[in-house]
């Protein structure tokens, strides 16, 4: 690294680049940064982060006579989350072609001076300035975007990914803990459909939880599309005092009209609206992103949700001999030098910085292809209405009812394999598991068809068993065959099926199958062997 090549212009720059920026960035298209408005900036003196929920339960205090020792309440569990804090940078570069281009309009400037035309050679000096400004606001604004990418992506769905310094070109998946709380995610009673209901389900949770929904941040595209449900549409025309009938056609609201009656009914709860690209580059290519994950609605108690964490770079306390340096916002390095063989004039923008999302018992998410459809292939084929299939597995259906029930549903005992996975859709994450966990599914096999040649397989084929049931019933599973020329066996979840021969002259093809049983529950194989043509 060599001084720059063009340094009595830096060293103007330099010290009120920062002017530069907020001229630049306000001029220019309006840049909206949610990171700055809704995270703190917090030094860190070890150049680490780390994210801190409470699951705290507050208790009233006891009532206690004088001189009595006080009574010890339990300490309710701490969730952290922590790591390095990564740095994340960019570079512009100014070739040949650029620098000779800077040299004959210093050339110019020199002129200017010397011919005394103060004015011309002022005007003439900030446009090289200005060439220099364009590459460290393009550095620093940056860092900006690549932070408001993180925190959207950290906020929708409670993780990002980072470089890791030990891999390049890999990343590491930072998790802020949104997963440690699952009773506070949840999905859609329909799929890609927001309803009220779904809605009011979160906002309940809260409520029971002492937390006071202040904010939704929904992606604009999302909420566009929310505004054209039926329920969005009664809600305005309740607030207007329209009559309707559940024939009648209603207009879809305005913004203003659906956001004032969405306040009237729900508390005063204002929707943060996100429409936001950021660029990434690479190998030369531009690409937009969305990092607000358009699927998600995240309910906020306060729209002030962690900290932008940043450290010191080593280079700001080691600075290398020739390099200018200029420091932005507390924790951007500005840096111009330059390089030969071949001649480039650098201005690189690097950070020690990350978003945290704190306080994350406190958020609460909706995401709107988390929902379980009816499967009408297996609602048809079970004449009886025995079972009802949720999220590819088959459950008997009076089990499935009772357990929702127990998990607070309210399923009817003869309730339609809709009623019944609609009810599922409206669990938490974490009532999901219990759901999933503890009610015993049909078991599953895989694959469910067998083909064998004419001739004898005395090897076999195998069949892989999925199922929940316990280790006792799996260990006393049993598979048998009505046909005689199938015979099969069982290994705790593998089944093998061997065939005789299908030796009789002009045989033709011929069909038969494999019962599996565990417990109470089966699930069958088909089997079928080729003609001896």
């Amino acid at each position: 690294m060599q001084e720059s090549l063009f340094i009595q212009f830096i060293m103007a720059l330099f010290p009120k680049l920062s002017l530069y920026v907020t001229t630049k960035v306000n001029n220019g298209k309006p840049m909206t940064y949610l990171h700055k408005e809704m995270l703190e900036p917090v030094y860190s003196a070890d150049q680490k982060w780390e994210g801190t929920s409470a699951n705290t339960v507050y208790v009233a205090a006891d009532m206690v006579a004088m001189d009595s020792p006080l009574p010890v309440k339990k300490r309710d569990s701490i969730a952290t989350s922590n790591g390095k804090l990564p740095k994340i940078g960019m570079e512009k570069k100014k070739g040949e072609t650029d620098i000779n281009t800077l040299n004959i309009m210093n050339a110019q400037y020199q002129a200017l001076v010397a011919g005394g035309n103060a004015q011309a050679a002022a005007s003439q000096r900030q446009r090289i300035i200005q060439r220099f400004a364009n590459d460290a606001v393009y550095c620093s604004v940056g860092i900006d975007e690549k932070n408001e990418a993180n925190f959207l992506s950290a906020l929708s769905d409670g993780v990002m990914a980072v470089p890791d310094e030990e891999n390049t070109g890999t990343a590491l998946r930072v998790s802020f803990g949104y997963e440690k709380f699952p009773q506070n995610h949840f999905g859609v009673e329909v799929l890609n459909h927001i309803g009220r209901e779904d809605i009011e389900r979160v906002l309940n949770k809260a409520n029971e939880d002492g937390v006071t929904i202040t904010t939704i941040a929904i992606a604009l595209s999302t909420y566009r599309e929310m505004k054209k449900e039926r329920w969005a549409r009664e809600l305005v025309a309740d607030a207007k005092d329209i009559t309707y009938t559940d024939s009648t056609k209603l207009p879809i609201p305005n913004a203003t009209a659906f956001d004032e009656a969405f306040a009237t009914e729900f508390g005063g709860i204002q929707f943060l609206k996100i429409d936001r690209t950021v660029y990434f580059e690479k190998n030369g290519k531009r690409t937009p992103v969305k990092p607000f994950n358009a699927d998600k609605l995240v309910f906020l108690s306060s729209t002030n949700v962690g900290s932008l964490v940043w450290g010191t770079l080593a280079e700001v306390t080691n600075p290398v001999a020739g390099v200018k340096y200029s420091i932005l916002d507390q924790y951007k390095l500005i840096s111009e030098f330059s390089t030969t063989k071949p001649l480039i004039e650098h201005t690189t923008g690097e950070a020690l910085v990350i978003p945290v999302i704190e306080n994350v018992d406190m958020i609460y998410t909706i995401d709107k292809t988390n929902a379980e459809v009816v499967d009408t292939n297996a609602e048809t084929a079970d004449t009886e209405d025995t079972f009802v299939t949720i999220g590819g597995k088959t459950y008997v259906k009076s089990e499935a009812i009772a357990k929702l029930k127990a998990l607070g549903q309210d399923v009817a005992v003869n309730a339609t394999d809709d009623a019944v996975v609609k009810a599922f859709n409206s669990l938490s994450d974490e009532d999901e598991a219990k759901f999933k966990s503890s009610v015993v599914y049909c078991p599953k096999v895989s694959p469910k068809t067998l083909s064998f040649e004419k001739t004898a397989n005395n090897t076999g084929k195998t069949v892989t068993v999925t199922t929940n049931d316990t280790a006792a019933n799996v260990a006393a599973a049993t598979v048998t065959s009505e046909q005689a020329w199938i015979t099969p066996t069982i290994s705790g979840k593998t089944i093998t099926v061997k065939v005789a021969a299908n030796s009789e002259a002009s045989a033709p093809k011929r069909t038969g199958s494999v019962v599996l049983t565990i417990g109470t529950r089966t699930a069958t194989i088909a089997v079928e062997q080729a003609a001896n043509a």
